[in-house]
């Protein structure tokens, strides 16, 4: 059934907070979909991604930014950026603080995100993540007990939320109590997407997403943080299955043989993983032809990183 415009609510949702704090796993489990990818590594998520989440007369836009961090490179400076960027233009500001990390995890800096957005006249919520590394609930007091003080709007701890078979997230507890507490401070407006649209991403980039979530994933050390991926070609072929063709960056020619590895097998296995999820997202069979491409300093050059959505 169609909503009228004049009772349509609708707001921009930032997720922000440090490096794996659990943003894009929170972001997966409210859509229900991966628009976000995921790995133990911080500072996976280099792009604003925007989950859409329609039900009844409420739109939520939720942008997942990348990780704040204290980093002094200009490529790191630049997604600090592109994450004050959405705290500053959205309705309501959502702050993940890990919980695993008790009041430890209170930084300074996250006191003055949370005045700035007061400031602002944003509505501020905290999601406390994680509690569930506690067994004793008792050793979370200290963290709420500051968090009390911050002046917020909500205050809402969730437990753990895992990758479902689908590639989607589970939702753990204390997810549908935030999406009702969201729901409350949503100022009236019309939607901004359609009710089934779950992200504006454009889907050569969410490929190039899932390819890069499986070399994070796949490869160790630093050499994850060095390989950037671009999607040239996606080509609906007459049985209806899909041919892609991306390219993996790397910075320097000494990392192509890393992410080639052994006689191909290590590329063989990030395309693997990645055709996979790329599957579930398209719903149709894939054909995935991945190649290495050496581009020195990729990682400061503004054409490759707009191609990448940076």
């Amino acid at each position: 059934m169609m909503v009228p415009i004049e009772d349509m609510r609708c707001g921009l949702i930032a997720l922000v907070g440090v490096p794996n704090a659990g943003k894009s796993t929170l972001l997966n489990a409210i859509v229900g979909e991966k628009v976000g990818i995921i790995s133990n590594k911080p500072n996976t998520t280099r792009v604003t991604v925007r989950g859409v989440v329609t039900e009844g007369n409420d739109q939520m836009v939720f942008m997942d930014t990348p990780g704040m961090n204290r980093s002094s490179k200009a490529f790191d400076r630049r997604l600090v950026q592109q994450a004050a960027g959405a705290a500053a233009e959205c309705d309501i500001l959502v702050i993940l603080c890990d919980g695993a990390l008790g009041d430890r995890g209170l930084s300074p800096e996250m006191k003055q995100l949370a005045d700035a957005g007061k400031a602002r006249g944003q509505k501020v919520v905290v999601v406390v993540t994680k509690i569930d590394k506690f067994k004793d609930k008792a050793k979370l007091l200290p963290m709420l007990t500051k968090l009390n003080d911050w002046g917020l709007d909500a205050i809402v701890p969730v437990t753990a939320i895992k990758a479902n078979i689908d590639g989607a997230s589970l939702k753990g507890s204390g997810v549908d109590r935030l999406l009702a507490e969201l729901s409350k401070m949503l100022p009236e407006g019309p939607w901004l997407f359609p009710p089934e649209q779950v992200t504006d991403m454009p889907m050569p980039l969410r490929l190039a997403e899932l390819t890069r979530e499986q070399a994070m994933r796949q490869l160790h050390q630093e050499l994850p943080y060095s390989v950037g991926v671009i999607t040239s070609s996606v080509e609906e072929q007459e049985d209806g299955s899909h041919l892609i063709h991306q390219q993996l960056l790397v910075g320097k020619e000494q990392h192509k043989p890393m992410v080639l590895g052994n006689g191909g097998q290590m590329l063989k296995k990030i395309g693997m993983y990645s055709r996979t999820e790329m599957e579930k997202i398209l719903g149709t069979r894939v054909r995935l032809e991945l190649h290495v491409k050496v581009a020195e300093r990729w990682i400061e050059r503004e054409q490759w990183l707009r191609e990448m959505g940076v």
